[in-house]
């Protein structure tokens, strides 16, 4: 079986490469340039439209070298941009878009421009195939630069005309984080690294909230807190969850965890060890004093026969 998937592969390989040596640069003919800006510029809006892309880029890139102070020339920098974007190479379109940023930064196109960088960035976002891990375990670099875009582009011109599809984008974008960090949250939760889960919850809650996981995430929260010896902080997290689903999925659960968090976190008593008793020194005794004994005087008189002597 991997034998005849590894045939096809190279089968649908070889029959790419050679469509696409008999599409490329070298089988085309070379572009024939008009006198003035205007019609090249129209020549390269034509083959735009019929997406044939490398002679509209021939065309524009005319206009802009040959007529640089042209009015066409301006429109050429943008279409360059969409050039690129047609033909998915979406990190040179999103560059292109920013160059026209820069040099007309006061054009009508602006808004327009901006909001193709962030859709740029976007569809380089990778997808789920069937032989690649989930997409949320995938690297999510250009999902954050496509958050980060196309916030800037919906806080400058919320009623743009684009605006409606850019918030789309965002939200698919937002979810696919908050998916990540649901998984992360819920491994770290059953290796018992409550304070990680911990961490992941109020990440959903706090950057990817609103996107289906808000429910979970306040529930694993209360869990992992209560495991943490903190309830009182664990009855708020749970209170809130069924305040906002008092119907959801968890509703019952969290029910019942807070009917006592403070049992469920109460930690084991502890034996006290057994303390030895500190040595207690004598009190030093002052030595009683001894009275001297009485001695008899010796007597005076004269012992008998003294006299005669």
């Amino acid at each position: 079986m991997g034998r005849v998937i590894l045939g096809c592969a190279l089968v649908l390989g070889a029959n790419f490469l050679v469509s696409g040596c008999a599409s490329g640069p070298e089988s085309r003919k070379p572009a024939t340039y008009r006198t003035s800006a205007k019609e090249n510029f129209m020549k390269g809006k034509v083959a735009f439209e019929d997406e044939d892309y490398l002679e509209a880029m021939e065309h524009f890139r005319f206009v802009k070298n040959k007529f640089p102070y042209s009015k066409f020339a301006t429109e050429a920098d943008l279409y360059i941009a969409e050039t690129h974007f047609g033909r998915e190479r979406y990190m040179e379109a999103a560059d292109a878009y920013l160059n026209f940023i820069k040099l007309h930064p006061r054009h009508l196109k602006m808004p327009y421009a901006m909001f193709r960088i962030g859709h740029s960035f976007f569809n380089r976002i990778p997808e789920e195939w069937f032989i690649t891990p989930p997409a949320y375990e995938m690297d999510q670099a250009e999902t954050k630069r496509a958050i980060r875009e196309l916030r800037r582009y919906l806080s400058r011109f919320p009623e743009h005309e684009n605006s409606a599809e850019a918030e789309k984008y965002l939200q698919a974008c937002l979810k696919r984080m908050a998916e990540r960090a649901h998984y992360i949250m819920n491994f770290y939760f059953d290796k018992q690294r409550y304070r990680g889960a911990l961490w992941r919850a109020e990440e959903i809650l706090g950057k990817y909230s609103g996107v289906g996981f808000d429910e979970e995430a306040l529930f694993r929260k209360g869990q992992a807190l209560l495991q943490l010896k903190e309830p009182d902080q664990a009855r708020a997290s749970l209170q809130e969850m069924l305040r906002r689903f008092p119907d959801g999925d968890y509703a019952n659960k969290a029910r019942k965890l807070t009917a006592a968090p403070a049992k469920a976190a109460k930690p084991e008593p502890t034996k006290p060890e057994p303390t030895k008793p500190e040595p207690t020194k004598p009190e030093p005794t002052k030595p009683e004093p001894t009275k001297p004994e009485p001695t008899k005087p010796e007597s005076t008189t004269p012992k008998p026969g003294a006299e005669a002597s």
